[in-house]
C-alpha cells in the first residue's frame, strides 16, 4: 500500500509532458501570426493588382497603335505588383474585352494571358463565348468593359499548419477611357 502511494505522487516528467502539450499549441500559434498577415497582404496585393491591370488596359489607346506590345508591358508590370511574391511562376493575369455588338447578348470579344505562370482558364469565360460577369453588371448595345482578372497560387511556408494551399482570385471591370477596345490586339 505503502509503495502504490509513492508511485502515485511520483511527478517525475510532468513538465516535459506539459512542455510537449504546451509546445504544440504555442508552434502554432506562432506560425499563425507570420502565416495570417501573409496571406492577407497577398489578397490585398491581388486587389491592387487587378484593379491597377483593368485600370492601365483601358487606358490604352488604339489610335497610338501597337496595343498588343503595351499590354504585353503591362503583364510584365503584374510581376512588380506582385512582387516579393514569385508571381511570374505561381501567378496568372488574364485580361478580357467584353463588349455586346448586336445588343442581343455581351460576347467576350478577345483575350490575352502573361506568358508564364499557372495554367488556369478565365472564370469569365473564352473568347468568342458568352461572358459569366457579376449578379448586377450588364453591357449595353455598344459599349466595351476590360476585365483583368488576377490568379495566384498560394503555398503556406511552413506547410499545412495553419492553412492549405489555395488559388486565389481577384476581377476588377473598367470601361475603356479613350475608345472601345473592341478589335484583338494584334
Amino acid at each position: 500500500m505503502k509503495a502504490a502511494k509513492l508511485c502515485l505522487r511520483r511527478d517525475d516528467g510532468s513538465i516535459a509532458i506539459e512542455m510537449a502539450c504546451v509546445l504544440f499549441f504555442l508552434s502554432v500559434l506562432i506560425l499563425g501570426t507570420f502565416e495570417v498577415p501573409r496571406l492577407l497582404l497577398i489578397g490585398q496585393k491581388l486587389e491592387r493588382a487587378s484593379a491597377s491591370m483593368a485600370d492601365l488596359v483601358s487606358q490604352i489607346d488604339p489610335a497610338d497603335g501597337n496595343v498588343q506590345a503595351k499590354i504585353n508591358d503591362l503583364m510584365t508590370a503584374a510581376d512588380s505588383l506582385m512582387s516579393p511574391y514569385d508571381f511570374g511562376m505561381d501567378g496568372r493575369v488574364i485580361i478580357s474585352s467584353i463588349g455586346n455588338p448586336t445588343g442581343d447578348q455581351e460576347q467576350i470579344l478577345w483575350q490575352r494571358k502573361n506568358a508564364t505562370g499557372l495554367d488556369v482558364a478565365s472564370s469569365i469565360g473564352v473568347q468568342g463565348g458568352v461572358p459569366n460577369l457579376p449578379g448586377t453588371l450588364v453591357v449595353r448595345e455598344g459599349e466595351n468593359i476590360i476585365a483583368a482578372e488576377v490568379i495566384y497560387e498560394y503555398k503556406p511556408l511552413f506547410g499545412s499548419i495553419v492553412y492549405d494551399e489555395k488559388t486565389l482570385y481577384r476581377a476588377a471591370f473598367t470601361r475603356p477611357r479613350f475608345t472601345n477596345l473592341t478589335s484583338a490586339p494584334n
